[in-house]
């Protein structure tokens, strides 16, 4: 995932947008429960106000609607468990460095690209690639949310 393909070239990349998304743990976003006739609906409760959260953000942020490719690279920040702390606070040495529990990546990076579809660029189809994809723990008084970049590129 990322890096220079064939046929890019650091020419090819603008300045990257960047901007924080801050408020709650990414909400994810492809698990549907079947109400009868066909009917699916979004199993996550989370998943409107995580669009909601992420779309706001951009708009406070004064992104733009970029109607080429782009590339993204997103930090995805969960709050840990209080049972990873010890009772003065401090991180027990048996917690997990990494988050490697559910929401998987993938979900989440589904929830936030059409969060932004058709306010920072005009479809997810736009989407050619990524510089980087994380989801990890959040750290000293940070946040649950997400970092986003969104790079855009040369036609």
């Amino acid at each position: 995932m990322g890096g220079i393909q064939d046929g890019d070239s650091s020419a090819d990349c603008q300045l990257p947008i960047t901007f924080r998304v801050s408020g709650m743990n990414p909400a994810p976003q492809g698990s549907k429960s079947f109400i009868g006739k066909g009917i699916g609906i979004e199993s996550c409760k989370n998943l409107k106000p995580w669009r909601n959260l992420v779309a706001c953000a951009a708009v406070d942020h004064g992104v733009p609607l970029i109607r080429g490719p782009v590339r993204l690279s997103i930090v995805f920040l969960f709050t840990r468990p209080a049972g990873h702390f010890r009772k003065d606070g401090t991180l027990k040495p048996s917690a997990p460095k990494h988050h490697c529990v559910k929401p998987d990546v993938s979900k989440v990076l589904r929830s936030t690209e059409d969060a932004l579809s058709k306010l920072a660029y005009e479809d997810d189809a736009r989407i050619v690639g990524y510089s980087g994809l994380d989801k990890r723990y959040c750290v000293g008084d940070e946040k649950p949310g997400a970092i986003i970049a969104i790079i855009p590129l040369s036609p």
